[in-house]
């Protein structure tokens, strides 16, 4: 055999092994690869439409489909303080198409429901936390008060005369107001609303005085005028720099702040948690994705789930031990 045709049966053989090889784009299974592919993904948000944690959600919905594959979906589930929602994911088959997009008051359950019929922590397993996002103090506009201090001695002067609004009976907004109200001694009523739009619209109207929430949720009534700002609940905001928190106010330790967290059922296998991890974290990365939610007044994290399951079960402690110092409980 000649060297040009040694050449040429060689160079035919590489072509038809290169021919073999899958077109890439969504990644192709192998044994050692991992794969949603045939089948749809449920993304469970046990809240109502319309806040950060589904925003979030439909984000990364929007851009998981084409990375992995398949349909992606998301679902809310709301109610009984997220429970109605997350107790569907905590039963559903652990093979990574069914997961939740759950936020800090997650943590809550156990000290608020002793009859909670899951586990926040055991019955899944996490994936990654998606994002961290700041909160602060505001006020309906005509309460004439600039910050916490002046805050507390007019409160003070009128006891049982205020409120402090929340999202819902057990919602870290809740529990950030009535650990503000306890720490300050204020003598303060709690009016709990079904979301925090309704509570939104209370507090402009005056018919409660204050109420921590997200930033991004309160922003826009910010700059229209409607309320006004008090406080930064945890750390000092890049979008008000002079704005002090309620830790420097007299209050230290204080923090309220929220985060969006993924987590998937109970046993779901390695793998499958890798490659999710993966690919929701490429996801939030992404410049639109990533604008979009910073605009929203979240910070991307982008959490390994070991990193995850660390901050589950500090926050649990931590919360449950004020829970209980408080003596909330939900029916």
């Amino acid at each position: 055999m000649t060297s040009f045709f040694k050449r040429l049966v060689a160079a035919a053989v590489c072509g038809i092994a290169f021919s073999a090889l899958p077109l890439t784009g969504a990644q192709a299974a192998t044994p050692d690869t991992p794969s949603l592919a045939g089948k749809p993904v449920r993304i469970v948000v046990p809240y109502a439409a319309g806040g950060l944690a589904d925003i979030t959600a439909r984000l990364l919905s929007d851009h998981l489909s084409t990375r992995l594959g398949t349909t992606v979906m998301v679902e809310n589930r709301p109610g009984a303080n997220g429970s109605i929602g997350t107790a569907l994911v905590a039963k559903a088959a652990p093979d990574g198409h069914t997961l939740a997009l759950v936020v800090s008051s997650h943590v809550f359950g156990k000290s608020l429901m002793p009859d909670l019929p899951f586990d926040p922590i055991k019955d899944f397993t996490p994936v990654t936390l998606a994002t961290r996002t700041a909160m602060v103090l505001v006020a309906t506009p005509d309460l004439p008060v600039k910050n916490v201090p002046e805050l507390i001695s007019y409160v003070k002067a009128r006891p049982n005369q205020l409120a402090f609004a929340s999202a819902g009976n057990g919602s870290n907004v809740h529990i950030f107001g009535q650990s503000f109200a306890d720490l300050a001694a204020l003598q303060m009523a709690h009016v709990p609303y079904k979301g925090s739009a309704a509570a939104h619209v209370d507090l402009m109207a005056g018919r409660t005085q204050i109420v921590f929430d997200t930033l991004g949720a309160v922003q826009p009534h910010i700059a229209a005028g409607k309320m006004k700002l008090l406080a930064a609940g945890a750390d000092r905001l890049p979008l008000y720099p002079d704005l002090p928190t309620v830790a420097e106010a007299g209050f230290p330790g204080f923090r309220a702040e929220s985060w969006g967290a993924v987590i998937a059922p109970a046993n779901t296998p390695p793998d499958i948690v890798k490659l999710l991890n993966r690919e929701i974290v490429a996801v939030l990365n992404l410049p639109p994705v990533r604008k979009r939610l910073e605009d929203a007044g979240a910070q991307i994290v982008g959490s390994s789930p070991a990193e995850l399951q660390t901050l589950l079960v500090s926050e649990e402690k931590k919360y449950g031990d004020l829970i209980r110092t408080m003596g909330i409980k939900l029916d």
